[in-house]
């Protein structure tokens, strides 16, 4: 799986980063969570999707994960340090870059920092074109209320994008960029694991269909940042709609030649 070669070529400087900030599991893979993926995304659709308690009999262990899941991320987190959240953003978008190149020599490169308006991310072809873009989004919280909020179940409808935001990119994708856009999801939960991606489209056809939108309290740290930089309508994406990373990778592929 290649989200574990990611892992192991990451996690020294992941973990550097982080020290004692991580919570237990984090950027950590094990048999457990293997088998969260298994059900909760591989045998799971939206068809006949796994509610939590279904899971929970399926998964012995994780009637245990959830209430500690539950006791640690019910509590209010209402603190945002806008430069640790930003250097930790750009760690996390600097490691894939890395990784990218080093074990499949795609070069990926981090995109034009001058219009914040189009996506974090490059990928360029041997001409020195650009085939793609992806933007990467970082997901350690699950949504804990989620079933109670938007009528999602936490483990697949915690995965959020900044709405107006991402209206604004949507906009910019159709009328200048003209090439295909990701949005990597690195979901980290303590249960569900990997990295997930969805297309600019599919984002556009959910937006714009009947996704849910949700807005969130304030934090504290919400003060420093710009007002046009505080967002606080979010949509959940769909997980089971999402590919996986290694299918992302092969898209890549294809599409460099």
């Amino acid at each position: 799986m290649t989200y574990n070669k990611l892992l192991e070529f990451a996690g020294p400087r992941i973990r550097q980063f982080l020290k004692d900030k991580q919570c237990e599991g984090a950027f950590g893979w094990t048999d457990f969570n293997a088998e969260c993926y298994k059900k909760m995304y591989e045998e799971n659709s939206y068809d006949d999707v796994r509610t939590v308690k279904m899971l929970k009999e399926e998964i012995p262990e994780l009637r245990e994960v959830c209430k500690r899941c539950g006791q640690f991320y019910v509590r209010p987190r209402n603190k945002s340090v806008v430069v640790y959240d930003l250097m930790f953003g750009k760690l996390l978008e600097d490691v894939i870059i890395d990784f990218l190149n080093a074990e499949f020599r795609i070069h990926a490169v981090h995109g034009d920092i001058t219009d914040k308006r189009y996506p974090d991310c490059m990928i360029l072809g041997p001409d020195k074109g650009i085939v793609a873009y992806f933007e990467v989004k970082y997901h350690g919280a699950p949504f804990i209320n989620a079933i109670h909020k938007i009528n999602r179940y936490c483990y697949e409808g915690s995965a959020t994008l900044d709405f107006k935001k991402v209206v604004r990119q949507l906009e910019i994708i159709d009328s200048d960029i003209e090439r295909p856009v990701f949005y990597l999801h690195w979901i980290d939960y303590p249960c569900l694991k990997g990295i997930f991606f969805e297309t600019s489209e599919q984002v556009k056809d959910y937006i714009y269909g009947n996704g849910e939108m949700f807005v969130r309290q304030k934090r504290e740290g919400d003060e420093a940042k710009t007002p046009q930089s505080v967002y606080l309508e979010k949509i959940y994406s769909p997980l089971l709609t999402m590919g996986t990373f290694d299918e992302f990778i092969n898209m890549i592929r294809n599409m460099r030649g």
